[in-house]
């Protein structure tokens, strides 16, 4: 079972995007007492305003894709959604823009445990999107393990010994099988231009 590391929000600043003043009023408060910088906003955001962001908070009801200075699902920061009028509508596009956290305006009191659940989520989704990219990177390099191995077949005179040949190189070396067979390709590729 993993375990969820505490949080502190103190020091962190949160953008609060909303067009009513009384809610932004409420999520400021809550924000101070959890040390939380909020800074209101009430239209688009740019993507100045974001850099010096550790999160936003945005009014759901009406959230908007033009509103934002990124592509869809695609926020650099946790966003914590608002929900007042939970319209299907309006939940569907928070879900598609990946909205990591939802507090219903009338349990503003909860924040702090939407605020851990988003970053948490955010987190995952990070870790997630690293993980997708070297199984992508992996996968690419398996044409390199191949060319790599018939290259060094000649030499070894059997497939599995070349194979366990560019297995040693790897592990000599400390990377992955798919570097390992790169920087095989690259190297003897060099020699081959070089001896022309």
């Amino acid at each position: 079972m993993r375990s969820f590391p505490l949080h502190n929000f103190a020091g962190l600043t949160a953008i609060v995007l909303h067009r009513s003043e009384e809610p932004m009023r409420k999520v400021v408060e809550v924000c101070d007492r959890l040390g939380v910088r909020a800074v209101p906003k009430t239209g688009e955001l740019t993507a100045e305003a974001v850099r010096g962001a550790d999160m936003i908070i945005l009014d759901i009801d009406t959230g908007h894709d033009e509103q934002f200075p990124w592509g869809v699902a695609d926020a650099p920061v946790p966003l914590i959604g608002l929900v007042g009028s939970e319209s299907p509508g309006r939940l569907a596009w928070a879900i598609g823009q990946q909205v990591d956290a939802y507090l219903p305006i009338s349990a503003l009191g909860n924040l702090f445990s939407a605020l851990v659940i988003a970053h948490e989520t955010f987190a995952r989704k990070a870790d997630r999107t690293r993980h997708e990219r070297e199984i992508a990177r992996q996968r690419a390099g398996r044409l390199d393990v191949i060319r790599a191995v018939l290259l060094l077949m000649p030499e070894c005179r059997d497939e599995a010994l070349a194979l366990k040949q560019l297995r040693t190189m790897a592990m000599v070396e400390q990377i992955t099988l798919e570097e390992a067979a790169a920087r095989l390709l690259s190297e003897r590729q060099v020699k081959r231009v070089d001896g022309q």
